[in-house]
């Protein structure tokens, strides 16, 4: 590209269509490639610049001067997205005042307090796999765990067999659509808008069903739900549902994803599996179960689900759009140019990681480490004030379960095992089958 107008540099692409056809076949590889071969701002098509310094990324998150804004306000909000009303498709004093509403249920008290649940429900699913050991398909088992862990988060109860098969379609449909480069407004009858209709549809009867049984049935305010409901001054429980939905897209289906990515890397370094098997052992052998009181002995159980989010985000790909015309990173950016920042692009930097595309849980247990990364050269949760509201949340859940299944169970891949990346909303693991079968240990306790 001309970096005549003191635009950044990147590659040429095609005379009308730029980048696009190549960003589409392999994002991830595409990312890499600009980054390492183009530096640390670049333009990856007219409007779209790709930030890879840690540096200029916090400008990206921090920015205090009004410059960058996360979303598209007003109508054209309303016509792309399919949960409008959630906070994160809100933006300015909106998404304020729906984040305070939504902070108190993210408390760390409260999520210490649940601590013993999560490995409770954990330890009741994995009974099948003791029951059954055989060849299973790691990405469904764990979305499926992670709904029963979630739905208890957000519901204060489990949700149904049927629900939850329309809870999964539903993010089957905005994981396809989020691959298309070309997107309609919604109002407009394309065959994709018209399958997003419907399955949004579908959801908010499941969603309004699960709020009607959480009505008349839990008197408890701990959950998402019964917090919301205090919230819900004007008895329109529509932004209720939009936020519901958007926890299960940017929440439970992220954690099922990462889970998937953590059983995999694990499978494939069996010596990390040992160590993880061996510090469980010794923190949960005589005690029963995880807890607020054991968990953060888990330090190299916390070091591997740590690296696994470095290696494979789900939260692959994020970015800001430039409002008013500016200067960023020595290069002009006018109004509308978008800034993008990839997680999958700066947690393999080798400049802040050594061998960054090894699987290596000991750099986080290393001396100063972490103490020196700089800010945002690992960012799995995003940054700034928009950060995961749930990013402790799905930590500590993550850990609990991750030393759940280690402790119990060896996990290998089958030999015919060919795991693909998929970038989509998430960075989904694809084709992750694996043989489980009960640790001798663990069968002589049960």
């Amino acid at each position: 590209m001309d970096n005549g107008n003191n635009v950044p540099p990147g590659p040429r692409g095609k005379f009308f269509t730029g980048n696009l056809a190549v960003f589409s076949n392999n994002p991830l590889d595409f990312l890499l490639m600009c980054s390492r071969e183009y530096g640390d701002v670049v333009r990856i098509a007219k409007f779209t610049y790709l930030v890879n310094h840690p540096e200029l990324i916090e400008q990206v998150f921090h920015d205090k001067n009004g410059l960058f804004e996360k979303v598209v306000p007003g109508v054209e909000r309303k016509n792309h997205s399919a949960f409008p009303d959630a906070v994160m498709n809100s933006s300015g004093a909106d998404w304020q005042i729906k984040r305070r509403k939504l902070q108190p249920a993210f408390h760390k008290t409260l999520i210490r307090e649940n601590i013993a649940q999560t490995a409770s429900i954990a330890t009741r699913f994995l009974h099948a796999w003791r029951r059954n050991p055989s060849v299973r398909d790691i990405r469904q088992e764990m979305a499926q765990l992670s709904m029963e862990v979630g739905s208890r988060f957000l519901f204060g109860m489990a949700v149904n067999n049927d629900e939850m098969r329309q809870i999964a379609h539903m993010v089957e449909v905005v994981m396809a659509l989020t691959r298309n480069q070309i997107r309609f407004p919604l109002f407009i009858p394309t065959r994709n808008n018209l399958r997003l209709r419907q399955a949004r549809r579908d959801l908010d009867q499941v969603m309004s069903r699960i709020i009607e049984r959480y009505r008349c049935t839990i008197t408890s305010q701990t959950c998402l739900l019964g917090m919301l409901l205090e919230e819900d001054e004007s008895g329109n429980s529509a932004w209720i549902r939009d936020e519901l939905a958007t926890m299960i897209m940017s929440g439970l289906e992220p954690m099922a994803d990462a889970l998937t990515w953590t059983c995999y890397l694990l499978a494939l370094h069996p010596e990390v599996s040992q160590k993880l098997f061996d510090e469980a052992e010794a923190v949960l052998g005589g005690q029963g179960g995880i807890s607020a009181d054991n968990i953060l002995t888990l330090r190299y159980t916390e070091a591997a689900v740590k690296e696994a989010l470095r290696l494979y985000p789900p939260a692959w790909m994020t970015g800001r759009t430039v409002v008013r015309d500016c200067t960023f990173g020595g290069y002009q950016a006018l109004a509308g140019v978008t800034l993008t920042v990839s997680q999958w692009v700066t947690h393999r930097d080798p400049r802040y990681f050594a061998r960054p595309d090894e699987y290596c849980p000991e750099r986080w247990l290393t001396d100063n480490f972490a103490a020196t990364l700089p800010k945002y050269a690992y960012f799995p949760f995003g940054g700034g004030a928009r950060k995961c509201i749930g990013n402790y949340l799905t930590m500590t859940q993550m850990i609990t379960i991750v030393a759940s299944i280690v402790h119990g169970f060896d996990i290998r891949l089958t030999s015919d095992t060919t795991v693909q990346p998929y970038p989509a909303l998430v960075l989904r693991p694809l084709g992750v089958r694996m043989s489980v079968a009960p640790r001798m240990s663990s069968i002589k306790r049960s």
